[in-house]
């Protein structure tokens, strides 16, 4: 404390000096914010414009936003099963060889006239076919797409005994599909491996062949080809 008429201290004069150069920094700081959004609307310099009015000076004619794809639009063939995919797959490599699509599920049955989709409200299909490196076995994958889960599990109940209704999409695009068959001993071989799953509003029928059923091939190669086959088929619907 000094006393009246006393020059204040060199430590007290050094104090209030730099109080006052604070201030002033502060000060300046406030300032050259203001003038930062009231120039160009942003709280941060390139951040982009952030205020009311800045939003607001959007042009008229300016292009609306892309859309989302609906469901509908999302189902095809190239998106879940694109051209270039390859399934690699515990020791089991493929690569596609067919694709189709559709609105009309009953344009994935073997037989028209015997409709086991009849009333279970299927919307679209996708079918698929991979062939195995080697080309020593074929699978064929078809998924359905339904309205409600109900309405795939009411499908799978009927498909699971009767999975050759399902046509097999053989790998030449340009030949017609046949019946999936079910999985059946023939001269003490296995001729097919079949797989039906439901996964939510969706159901995968999965079955696989050899391409040349008069040669042997290896035990368990079917059912090695349809779970990874089938498993990639129901992997992108397996968290909607």
């Amino acid at each position: 404390m000094t006393k009246q008429g006393e020059r204040p201290s060199r430590r007290y004069r050094g104090r209030s000096r730099r109080r006052i150069i604070a201030l002033c920094t502060v000060g300046g700081v406030a300032i050259a914010v203001g003038v930062v959004v009231a120039e160009s609307g942003d709280w941060l310099p390139g951040a982009g414009r952030t205020t009311k009015e800045a939003l607001s000076s959007v042009p008229a004619d300016a292009a609306p936003p892309t859309q989302p794809l609906t469901e509908e639009q999302f189902f095809t063939v190239e998106r879940y099963f694109p051209a270039k995919q390859v399934i690699d797959n515990g020791g089991y490599k493929a690569r596609r060889t067919a694709a189709r699509q559709g609105p009309a599920c009953a344009e994935a049955l073997a037989d028209k006239a015997r409709d086991v989709l009849k009333d279970t409200n299927c919307l679209s299909y996708v079918s698929v076919s991979f062939t195995q490196d080697g080309n020593q076995v074929v699978s064929s994958v078809t998924v359905l797409r339904f309205a409600d889960d109900a309405a795939a599990e009411q499908a799978e109940k009927a498909l699971v005994p009767n999975a050759e209704a399902i046509a097999f999409l053989p790998p030449d695009p340009g030949a017609l599909p046949t019946p999936s068959g079910t999985p059946q001993p023939a001269g003490g071989r296995q001729q097919t491996s079949t797989q039906v799953d439901a996964v939510g509003h969706y159901l995968t029928v999965t079955t696989s062949r050899f391409t040349d059923p008069a040669a042997a091939g290896p035990a368990g190669a079917l059912d090695d080809a349809t779970r990874a086959v089938g498993y990639t088929a129901r992997a992108p619907f397996i968290w909607l």
